[in-house]
């Protein structure tokens, strides 16, 4: 099945006929709806209710360059950043990279912390930074990859097991996955390192998940299993060392066998 379309901010820019940063800016101004795919790209549903809008738009975040770069036939076409100090989404837009390879050049130390005010970098640290371009590009790729959930789904398609986003985490903390960055706070892992994943090891680690749920059960469901109410279960588990597993779970056999053992615990405080 043929990837869904989607639109990065620069790809916006240029469907719409304005610039990155009136994108960017109208995203700030709510006036652009967040992106509704992976938290960074815009889908082709959402992005065909914004033509109608780009006057409007541009009437509160654009300038005096809209006008000429339509007369000009340039429309989307990279302006020169005025000014002398960049923040992320404007040395994203000097350099040519994509907001994206900014924060994770940053994150491998590729690009040099800013340097104005711990936020910005200077133009003279951006111009310095023109011949490390193609490098940085070559060092990130040209996908920003996926998050647990996305990785899981692709990891699904590819092996055609019922892949959850557990089972990536299982990965990573077993040490066969590692992440190639972060995006807000949330590990992101490579499209090369999901491929290169064997099949057999996921497949593994799917069965383990799956056989752990068979034979596992919630703190509500145990309660239910044994017939108390919910205060009762947690008090007796908490009270015989009963704790819960791997997905804040409960082996089912230990549960069966809890009310015996807390009599017993109970009839030997007594006697005490």
């Amino acid at each position: 099945m043929a990837k869904e379309r989607a639109f990065g901010p620069h790809q916006l820019a240029e469907w719409l006929g304005i610039e990155p940063r009136h994108v960017r800016r109208a995203e700030t101004r709510g006036l652009i709806p967040p992106p509704d795919v992976g938290d960074e790209r815009w889908s082709v549903g959402l992005a065909k209710t914004l033509p109608d809008r780009v006057e409007e738009i541009l009437s509160v975040v654009g300038d005096e360059n809209y006008g000429e770069a339509q007369g000009a036939g340039k429309a989307g076409r990279r302006q020169p950043v005025k000014g002398d100090t960049f923040g992320p989404h404007q040395l994203a837009s000097e350099l040519e990279l994509q907001r994206w390879q900014v924060g994770r050049a940053e994150q491998r130390g590729l690009l040099p912390p800013p340097d104005v005010d711990g936020k910005r970098w200077s133009r003279e640290v951006v111009e310095g930074l023109r011949e490390r371009v193609a490098e940085i590009r070559e060092e990130l790729g040209d996908h920003p990859g996926l998050g647990s959930i996305d990785a899981a789904k692709h990891l699904a398609g590819r092996t055609e097991l019922e892949v959850e986003r557990e089972d990536v985490r299982m990965l990573v903390g077993e040490g066969y996955l590692r992440p190639v960055g972060e995006f807000r706070g949330y590990p992101m892992f490579s499209l090369e390192s999901l491929d290169g994943l064997d099949g057999e090891l996921v497949a593994e680690v799917v069965g383990e998940r799956q056989r752990w749920m068979e034979r596992s059960v919630t703190a509500k469901e145990a309660a239910a299993l044994l017939g108390w109410p919910a205060g009762r279960f947690e008090v007796a588990a908490e009270r015989n060392g009963l704790t819960p597993g791997r997905l804040g779970r409960y082996d089912r056999a230990e549960v069966e066998g809890l009310p015996e053992r807390d009599r017993e615990g109970r009839g030997r405080s007594r006697q005490e």
